[in-house]
């Protein structure tokens, strides 16, 4: 019975970290209320869920010694792969209505379409080239350990 709670406490350890790191992004990048509050939340969440799995450990250290964390690997690398999919999915729908906006492109002589440098920004193309590897690195751990095993 504990393994099993020690096992849901510790997904929902890696959960909460996760949200709160999407709190993060969002705080930093649109300053709400709403954002800061669930970074609070989550920051408590991620403090209580610790402080459960560390008196967990102080009385039973079994606990740790029966768990086999490649399981939890697994879903980590799963976490990680789809939010940064998920990033580089966002940029390149920003992207693309830049592309279909007219503000961003001018009509030349013969009638064609010639976009203004400003179309792709500089940190969208950073964000989008340096998650690059880690993106392909935890989707090819996620997807051999899901269907090759």
């Amino acid at each position: 019975m504990r393994d099993i709670f020690f096992l849901g406490l510790l997904v929902a350890l890696q959960l909460s970290i996760f949200i709160h790191a999407l709190f993060i992004g969002s705080y930093l990048s649109g300053k709400s209320d709403r954002s800061f509050r669930g970074f609070l939340v989550t920051t408590v969440s991620n403090f209580l869920i610790g402080m459960i799995m560390l008196v967990m450990m102080m009385k039973t250290p079994e606990i740790i010694r029966k768990f086999s964390f490649k399981p939890m690997m697994v879903l980590e690398s799963g976490l990680v792969f789809f939010s940064l999919l998920f990033v580089k999915i966002r940029i390149t729908i920003r992207i693309i209505r830049r592309v279909l906006s007219p503000g961003y492109y001018d009509l030349n002589f013969f009638g064609k379409k010639v976009y203004r440098p400003g179309i792709v920004k500089k940190s969208e193309l950073a964000i989008y080239y340096l998650t690059m590897p880690f993106t392909l690195f935890t989707g090819a751990y996620f997807l051999a350990n899901i269907f090759f095993k």
